[in-house]
């Protein structure tokens, strides 16, 4: 088996948002599989746009802006950026190294970032975070998300305020080729980055849930295994953050030279 093709003739289901899933479909290619891009969440502008507008408003006041995900970076930053940025002595946080490496993306430099782990827990338990006695705190989220991060930062000391900047929704899109391909038997495994896009893939291919459910889901949380587990699914694998230990998973799963040796 050549250097790069583990994953060949496997074809895996990226449930990613659909601006979000390039990269890991180009690396699965890298590695000779196929990528098959079914977006379960899409992302759009809260509905309520004042939280943002007044965080905006208020950027120089923050010690501490906390960015929850990748999104809440490309639904915040344009906008602090055009009204001239964060106060240069606010820290930057990200919950974890997908989120810090959006911000750098977006042209951050000094980011704290859990050392392992990628949720509020990990980000909660970093050095810094410890001691938060009258530091005002902006934390960019989704609308819906998680509240422990500002209980705890507020039960820490800290003045917070909690910006919604995004909604995720199901996205409507055709469902029947996706559908063809689980009942065609040609889907190897599926792939999952939230627990909400996991309840909207088993909503979305209702008619094929069992045998969704008998697939490989590989997952970069236990929080997102345990949604799948809870709609069926038996072979829940999960994994570290970030792409590469996606893919890494997948061909430990899947890798045609992998499995032909262990066979």
């Amino acid at each position: 088996m050549a250097a790069g093709a583990e994953l060949a003739g496997r074809a895996v289901l990226v449930t990613r948002p659909q601006h979000q899933a390039d990269a890991l479909a180009q690396l699965i290619r890298s590695h000779g599989g196929e990528p098959v891009l079914f977006p379960t969440i899409a992302i759009r502008d809260a509905s309520d746009p004042q939280p943002l507008q007044r965080a905006v408003a208020n950027r120089a006041e923050f010690d501490l802006a906390v960015f929850a995900s990748a999104n809440a970076v490309m639904k915040a930053w344009p906008r602090l950026a055009a009204a001239g940025g964060l106060s240069p002595r606010t820290r930057l946080a990200a919950v974890g190294e997908g989120t810090a490496s959006a911000l750098r993306a977006a042209g951050a430099v000094d980011v704290i970032v859990p050392a392992q782990g990628a949720d509020s827990e990990a980000l909660l338990a970093t050095a810094a975070l410890r001691d938060m006695s009258g530091r005002r705190v902006a934390i960019f989220t989704g609308v819906g998300g998680r509240d422990l991060l500002a209980a705890e930062l507020a039960g820490r000391g800290a003045v917070v305020d909690v910006v919604p900047c995004y909604e995720r929704v199901r996205p409507e899109i055709p469902v029947a080729p996706v559908h063809a391909r689980i009942a065609g038997g040609s889907i190897a495994a599926v792939t999952a980055t939230s627990a909400e896009g996991v309840r909207n893939l088993y909503e979305m291919l209702a008619a094929d849930a069992v045998a969704l459910a008998r697939l490989p889901h590989v997952v970069p949380h236990e929080r997102i295994a345990q949604a799948a587990r809870d709609r069926g699914a038996v072979a829940v694998h999960v994994c570290a953050s970030g792409d590469a230990a996606m893919v890494s998973a997948l061909i430990a799963l899947l890798g045609v030279g992998l499995v032909a040796a262990g066979s």
